[in-house]
């Protein structure tokens, strides 16, 4: 369809529109220019709102959704959003007629964005995209060039998005909303839309629906109960909280989680600097009438290849910075983004640094509240899990703020929170032995080192095995092709001897015979050239591998089980498992500070290491965090 006007077609007296898009993109600027509309608030939408109207006697139902941030994919968005933009379709009975999925055209489009796009859309089910027009909105930013000429310079992933919309696309400027001829060009396209699907609308999946309430009494009913438990925790605390004439506060948080804006709203003045983050920063000052101090930290990043050493001790380096402790550690979570379990993991990796006594002095504090789709923070912890299991952890201490609003009620409610968390910690500021947190940063990145030796020689044994197991089916299909060629050829000499005893022609049977030998003989030879490929690539990789000695995995089971993968054609299946085994294996040290790694006896891993003792297996492998010295003992191919 393109942007061309889409044919003759008869206008449809109603029609209903579902807007989708990621956050700024213009998805409400969208649904003003189609309605007339001139206001606008600036707000982000932040639940699913309906809006009426008419344009050319036909009368406009326009829902616009929440956006998701993007190039984040639906994993990474909250559940409050996810059900809001699933909500949408039953806002508009019986469903709408199309989706308008918005993207801006002052701003590239690259694999991610795709795939946050797609994640999102199927969350409203796969037959979305027979309903889906593409709007480029800010058309005024191509300037002289033309849409087509945009779509080819952006890549294959905004062509990908066209091909998936089947080519419906058109361009709004949304600074020129006035001009009747783009949205009637719209409309026009929209009604061809609602024509080639059958007039039909969209109808939404009734189990949607469903889940979608069920969901939501239960998460009102845990919020109910939730709110019940923590205003009877602070009515205990009320008698025995004092007022702190000084405050110590930490902040710890994952990067971008809003930790610095939130020192800035607890001092009222603008010193810690957003994004500036890579070393600890105190700051202390008089706030109303007691002194607080507020220490900032690097913010731990989510992916674990980019955690150093280095970075973990400048964040336990905070507690160095006030010499006899520190009253509360807010732990900051920004509300904007899906605390996932991968979050959950990272970040109680980070804490546990500090000891196990620090979930006493912990409070989790929201940020970004004003990003909540009108909803009770109650009612977002109850619709994640990894929420729910972190506000346990810290015992129902938890505490929300808009970064966006310097309030002084918002801050006061947090000191009193604090408050009766240290009168629950009879007034003790949390201390810990430095020298064991730094022991337990050692131990952490020396447990990385060893998992990344072991998935290192793994991963060359797995390719060892494989090119074996390739080397000898590669044997057995020559050996194959060798016996069906000479099957054909006695076969061909003993018709050839009866001919001449009696001439006749070959029959139906033998000329299928031929037809499948040939069709075998080339599959087979098809088979070998692949697999004469996979050996060159491991050959390759064995050969640039500067790995030495190698774990024994000749074990029953985890042969066959890399046979089988080979065989369904995906040979890495097996290696992941594996991989998964050595992130789960049990490592800590001994009382001579010597680092100690136990083989279940299941896991079908035959090492010498599960056949030792206690004193042979020392002997074996050590390592000293004192000296940073270590010795592997392992029984490999080159070893008995």
């Amino acid at each position: 369809m393109g942007d061309a006007v889409a044919g003759d077609v008869t206008p449809i007296p109603k029609l209903q529109i579902v807007l989708l898009g990621s956050r700024g993109v213009g998805k409400t600027c969208v649904g003003n220019t189609i309605l007339g509309c001139k206001e606008h608030d600036g707000k982000r939408t932040v639940h699913s709102e309906v809006r009426h109207g008419s344009v050319d006697q036909t009368e406009v139902t326009v829902v616009d959704s929440p956006g998701w941030w993007k190039g984040f994919p639906a994993e990474d968005t909250p559940q409050a959003v996810k059900d809001e933009m699933q909500r949408s379709l039953f806002l508009c009975p019986p469903g709408p007629h199309v989706f308008l999925l918005v993207i801006d055209a002052d701003t590239s489009f690259n694999a991610k964005h795709l795939d946050a796009v797609t994640s999102h859309v199927e969350l409203l089910g796969e037959a979305v995209w027979k309903h889906t027009i593409l709007v480029f909105s800010r058309g005024d930013w191509l300037r002289t060039s033309t849409i087509e000429e945009f779509i080819e310079g952006e890549g294959l992933a905004l062509q990908s998005l066209i091909e998936q919309c089947e080519d419906r696309y058109h361009v709004l400027n949304n600074k020129n909303a006035e001009e009747d001829t783009q949205v009637t060009e719209l409309l026009e396209k929209i009604t061809g839309t609602v024509a080639a699907n059958a007039w039909q609308p969209f109808i939404p999946d009734q189990q949607i629906f469903m889940s979608l309430e069920k969901k939501r009494r239960s998460v009102e009913e845990g919020a109910i109960l939730r709110q019940k438990l923590v205003q009877t925790q602070r009515n205990l605390l009320t008698g025995m909280r004092n007022k702190l004439e000084e405050m110590k506060i930490v902040l710890l948080g994952e990067r971008s989680s809003g930790k610095s804006s939130t020192g800035n709203i607890i001092l009222h003045k603008e010193v810690f600097s957003a994004g500036q983050d890579e070393q600890c920063h105190k700051e202390v000052r008089q706030v109303g009438d007691r002194q607080v101090t507020v220490i900032d930290t690097p913010g731990w990043r989510r992916e674990s290849s980019c955690s150093t050493e280095q970075m973990d001790r400048e964040i336990v380096r905070s507690l160095s910075l006030s010499e006899s402790g520190v009253h509360a550690v807010l732990l900051v979570v920004p509300l904007d983004l899906k605390f996932t379990e991968t979050e959950k993991v990272k970040l109680e990796e980070h804490i546990n640094l500090f000891g196990a006594s620090i979930w006493k002095h912990t409070l989790v504090l929201f940020t970004h509240e004003d990003k909540l789709p009108n909803k009770s923070i109650e009612e977002h912890i109850e619709r994640e899990e990894s929420l729910r299991w972190l506000v346990d952890k810290c015992k129902n201490r938890y505490h929300s703020m808009n970064n966006r609003k310097s309030d002084l009620s918002q801050v006061t409610k947090l000191f009193e929170k604090i408050e009766e968390m240290v009168a629950a910690n009879t007034g003790q500021l949390f201390c810990p032995n430095m020298n064991d947190v730094y022991l337990r940063i050692s131990e952490k990145f020396c447990r990385i080192q060893l998992k990344n030796v072991l998935k290192q020689r793994l991963e060359k044994e797995f390719k060892r095995r494989e090119l074996e197991l390739m080397s000898n089916f590669k044997t057995t299909l020559l050996e194959l092709q060798e016996d069906l060629n000479e099957t054909t050829s006695r076969s061909e000499t003993k018709g050839f001897r009866g001919d001449r005893a009696k001439p006749r022609g070959r029959t139906a049977d033998q000329k299928n015979r031929e037809v499948k030998e040939k069709k075998m003989n080339a599959k087979i030879n098809t088979a070998v050239e692949r697999l004469d490929q996979e050996i060159l690539k491991s050959t390759e990789f064995l050969r640039s591998s500067m790995d030495a000695l190698m774990p024994d995995l000749r074990g029953a089971t985890s042969a066959s089980s890399i046979s089988g993968s080979l065989i369904r054609h995906n040979p890495t299946s097996s290696f992941h498992q594996v991989l998964a085994w050595v992130a789960s294996l049990q490592i800590s040290t001994n009382k001579d500070n010597q680092m100690t790694i136990n083989f279940p006896r299941s896991s079908g891993y035959n090492s010498q290491i599960s056949l030792m003792t206690g004193q042979e297996y020392s002997e074996n492998y050590r390592m000293d965090f004192r000296t940073g010295e270590s010795e592997f003992g392992f029984c490999s191919d080159q070893t008995t």
